[in-house]
């Protein structure tokens, strides 16, 4: 398991873990905290985190560690340290930012759903990245939001790279999203997601049928092993929970409603692909044209059909429920899924499941 935590006076070659807040999903991390499992064990401690955090090189890590900022059950070790089942990593490591200048403003159209001059809740279009990244300098949200003008002059409102930003949606999610417009507001939204009080639920199409129309999730997800871009479930990952209903069933697949209790790296469609049933066009966990090789002959032409019906991973976050960051007001906010979801619904009761 990996916990992160920030550190307000952390020195080299010290952990002053009794000085260390809890942070959100959005935030950097200075200390990153992992309990070895026993697949991990004779694996060098730079392999090892290298592979859970691939935004972090070996050679970071090596330095880390010859400066005193890699410890292991209390005591500093080098990066060849080999690793015991049940040890504790601790690596003191801040986070980098995206690479290039921050963020630029662009005239981007959004659909605004809620503004006020503390926030706002946008229903974003699939196909849209969140906030500038590798690969994805411009068009994001948060590109667009600076092109609003939503921010108050002076008050960052969160990262400098990611202004407003207090929780993600993947590029290929569409759906509701809450965007601080103040530095006070995006710590209290903030606050809330780490206490589990912003409430998300969604929709989503998934493979084949679950064996109960209502059920949990729970298994911790991490970095994968064998893709670096991919997550996974796994033994050092972050304790996830992902509760799942099923909304109407299809010949092909079953259509949920998914409430998140945790808010990790592509929960959902990690957490439906592990159990079997990725969601419909998602071609990284197994929802793509693969898909349909172990699909009764009889019934691959729906199945290509519904491939042909969303060009994206068929996922959407339909409702929001939060306190307003000042006012404490219990907000609600829902918005209905996009064409591509619907015609995918569609297509999917030309043949009802008997």
């Amino acid at each position: 398991m990996a916990v992160l935590r920030r550190c307000r006076d952390g020195v080299a070659g010290k952990f002053p873990l009794t000085h260390c807040d809890p942070v959100t999903e959005a935030a950097p991390a200075d200390v990153i905290s992992h309990l070895v499992p026993i697949e991990a064990a004779g694996e060098r401690v730079d392999r090892f985190l290298a592979a859970c955090h691939p935004e972090f090189s070996r050679s970071q890590i090596q330095r880390a560690a010859a400066a005193g900022m890699l410890q292991v059950d209390g005591r500093a070790v080098r990066s060849h340290h080999r690793l015991r089942e049940g040890e504790t990593i601790e690596l003191m490591l801040a986070r980098p930012e995206p690479d290039g200048a921050p963020p630029a403003a662009e005239k981007i159209d959004l659909d605004i759903v809620y503004e006020d001059e503390f926030m706002l809740v946008i229903n974003k279009p699939a196909g849209m990245v969140v906030h500038p990244a590798v690969g994805n300098r411009s068009g994001t949200l948060v590109n667009a939001l600076l092109g609003r003008g939503v921010f108050h002059d002076g008050d960052a409102a969160g990262s400098p790279a990611r202004p407003g930003i207090v929780h993600r949606l993947d590029k290929g999610t569409s759906g509701l999203i809450v965007c601080a417009r103040t530095e006070s507001a995006h710590r209290q939204l903030a606050e809330q997601l780490k206490q589990r009080t912003l409430k998300r639920v969604y929709w989503a199409l998934s493979w084949g049928h679950l064996r109960s129309e209502n059920l949990a999730f729970d298994g911790a997800i991490g970095r994968s092993r064998t893709e670096r871009k991919k997550m996974a479930v796994t033994s050092s990952g972050r304790v996830a929970r992902t509760d799942v209903r099923v909304i109407e069933g299809f010949e092909l697949a079953d259509w949920l409603e998914i409430t998140l209790a945790t808010g990790r790296t592509h929960q959902i469609r990690v957490h439906l692909s592990h159990a079997g049933h990725p969601i419909v066009g998602d071609d990284d966990y197994g929802g793509g044209p693969m898909r349909l090789r172990g699909i009764d002959p009889t019934w691959r032409l729906l199945g290509r059909r519904m491939l042909d019906a969303i060009a994206r991973p068929a996922l959407h976050a339909r409702l929001l429920s939060l306190e307003h960051p000042v006012t404490g007001k219990p907000m609600d906010f829902s918005v209905e899924p996009p064409e591509d979801f619907t015609r995918l619904v569609g297509v999917c009761r030309l043949a009802v499941r008997s």
